[in-house]
């Protein structure tokens, strides 16, 4: 962090040829920003309000602002070691200006407009990238286990028979997973007071990370037409054993958001009893003017991802399915669902 945004503007100046500088801020409180991003145009100065990321990732441009996108009459840019091109795309959606150390860059300052896509990231960042998300505490089985804690933490002073239970994971992946989380000190032991979840809003960052590969992708789902749409969408699925998620469950939690996608949790009995009384059927390959409804298997028995409200999945699994929707109209809600259940 203390040469990111040195290197990224030595790049960005060697691969444009313009005249780049930068300032660092030695106090961030003071100024609301890491440093400043200068680009000169023919005498004129083009400056940017710099903050820097370890790692950029959706929660952190869901809790953007509009005010966080022009800080003190700066346009606001941000700097990490390296942003994919989902993210990239996600942030020019946004109107929010990046560089990255790969040589990806955009920025929007008319008349500067400098846009540089797909570089991938140096070696020695892949190797870091790999790091993140290997141990046992991110792949498919322990994402089970740290969303369980995530919604109880006081489950962290539970003997493991218990956590294995709650998770539906084997006995030693508990193990496992709890020594993977103390050595990231995202567990730590308070003595008397017994293990505590530390840094819990880091802990869901890094969840929300793995995911889309490791347990969204990891769910059966099935897409299906309905011939009512409107009866499904308001009858009461809990006596069914299913759930909403999604964007219904988003509207439902925030009254902001009005849901173009249907996606319901469903264990197989549940699966069987919604395809009966709704008479589902099969989308087909080539239907495009239909609305689909997405049944997905729950990653642990319904009852244990019930939220707040009857009916619903909890706002957790809503606000990392709004992240990885990859719409940025989701974001605005996702910001109000964690506001309003997470932070």
């Amino acid at each position: 962090m203390d040469t990111l945004l040195a290197e990224a503007a030595e790049l960005l100046a060697a691969t444009t040829n313009l005249n780049v500088t930068y300032t660092y801020n030695q106090e961030k409180i003071d100024w609301g920003t890491d440093g400043h991003l200068t680009i000169t145009n023919r005498q004129k100065k083009f400056t940017w309000g710099v903050e820097l990321k370890k790692r950029l990732t959706r929660q952190m441009l869901a809790k953007l602002t509009p005010g966080k996108m022009v800080l003190h009459d700066e346009k606001a840019l941000i700097i990490a070691p390296y942003i994919n091109e989902k993210l990239a795309e996600l942030c020019r959606e946004m109107q929010v200006d990046y560089l990255d150390l790969a040589g990806n860059a955009h920025l929007n300052h008319p008349p500067i407009y400098i846009d540089i896509r797909g570089r991938k990231p140096p070696p020695e960042h892949q190797i870091q990238l790999t790091r993140q998300t290997t141990g046992k505490a991110f792949q498919p089985k322990g994402m089970k286990l740290v969303m369980m804690l995530l919604l109880k933490p006081e489950l962290v002073n539970q003997p493991m028979r218990v956590l294995a239970d709650e998770a539906e994971i084997a006995l030693g992946t508990v193990k496992q997973v709890l020594d993977d989380l103390k050595q990231l000190t995202f567990i730590i032991d308070k003595g008397k007071e017994g293990y505590v979840i530390n840094e819990q809003d880091q802990l869901l960052t890094r969840w929300l990370d793995a995911y889309p590969h490791n347990m969204e992708a990891k769910l059966e789902q099935t897409l299906y037409v309905t011939h009512d749409l409107t009866e499904i969408r308001n009858t009461p699925l809990e006596p069914y054993g299913a759930l909403w998620g999604g964007e219904v469950a988003a509207d439902a939690y925030t009254h902001y958001l009005k849901p173009k996608t249907y996606q319901i949790y469903a264990d197989a009995e549940a699966h069987k009893a919604l395809l009966k009384k709704f008479r589902l059927r099969r989308l087909h390959a080539n239907e495009t003017e239909v609305t689909p409804i997405r049944v997905v298997e729950p990653p642990v028995a319904i009852e244990k991802i019930k939220g707040q409200l009857p009916g619903y999945a909890t706002p957790l699994l809503v606000y990392a399915e709004l992240l990885n929707s990859d719409d940025p109209r989701n974001l605005e809600t996702a910001k109000r669902i964690y506001n309003d259940y997470l932070a």
